[in-house]
């Protein structure tokens, strides 16, 4: 009987000894499996944190870039009307012909005669119509600077300088004009010709003319690529 008990006692540690190793080896392993999924966990929610913040950085950036493009078109727009406005405007403002009581706003200067104060208010019609779009000159003139700044092309910069220029030679030459009439130097012809030349369209010589034409050009075709190639399709947009 004794010789039965003690390998029964040898096998039941041996037992006991592979069970408790057995159950620290599973403890182990699972502590271990544990760690590596909180691990794996957590750079995945890295992961996912990193992306989510790149998405937002993106989507940002997209809308913003959208957003810019939108107001460059529109600006584009509303600029290239402008420019055709302005064309308009000073087609008026040089017509020879003159309308109702035009030119009669002119300030009247005490000893002028009926016949030299008519002519002066005639000269002095291209100065009223200037006058009367006053607030439109303005407003276009004040986009040169947000013009040059958005679309950075020369030639456009140098249609608002030829335009500022037209619109300088008109006033000079009425002004020059109305403040000759009744003066002895009324009989240079060569003078008279071409103060009025720029004052009035219809002349062969029209240096004003030419520069308000060149003025359009320019602005149509800055403008006209510009709009183009604002509307293909690209990359932000895709």
């Amino acid at each position: 009987m004794t010789d039965f008990i003690g390998p029964a006692v040898v096998a039941a540690a041996v037992s006991g000894i592979v069970t408790a190793i057995g159950i620290f080896v599973s403890n182990k392993t699972a502590t271990r499996l544990h760690s590596d999924k909180l691990k794996f966990e957590e750079q995945l929610a890295e992961k996912k944190f990193r992306f989510d913040i790149d998405l937002a950085e993106r989507k940002f950036q997209y809308e913003k870039d959208l957003h810019d493009h939108k107001r460059l078109v529109e600006f584009g727009e509303e600029l290239l009307a402008a420019f055709y406005k302005i064309d308009d405007v000073l087609k008026g403002v040089r017509s020879p012909a003159a309308f109702g009581n035009e030119g009669s706003s002119r300030p009247q200067q005490d000893g002028d005669d009926t016949n030299v104060a008519k002519r002066k208010d005639v000269y002095f019609v291209p100065l009223e119509r200037l006058g009367n779009n006053a607030d439109f000159l303005s407003d276009f003139f004040s986009k040169r600077y947000r013009a040059r700044a958005l679309f950075r092309d020369a030639e456009l910069d140098q249609a608002f300088q030829l335009l500022n220029e037209a619109i300088v030679s008109i006033r000079v030459s009425a002004s020059m004009l109305i403040s000759t009439v009744g003066s002895p130097g009324q009989r240079d012809y060569s003078f008279w010709e071409k103060r009025e030349a720029d004052i009035w369209a219809g002349f062969e010589d029209d240096p004003v003319g030419s520069k308000i034409k060149e003025a359009i050009e320019l602005a149509d075709a800055a403008l006209g690529i510009a709009l183009e190639e604002a509307a293909q399709p690209s990359a932000k947009s895709a």
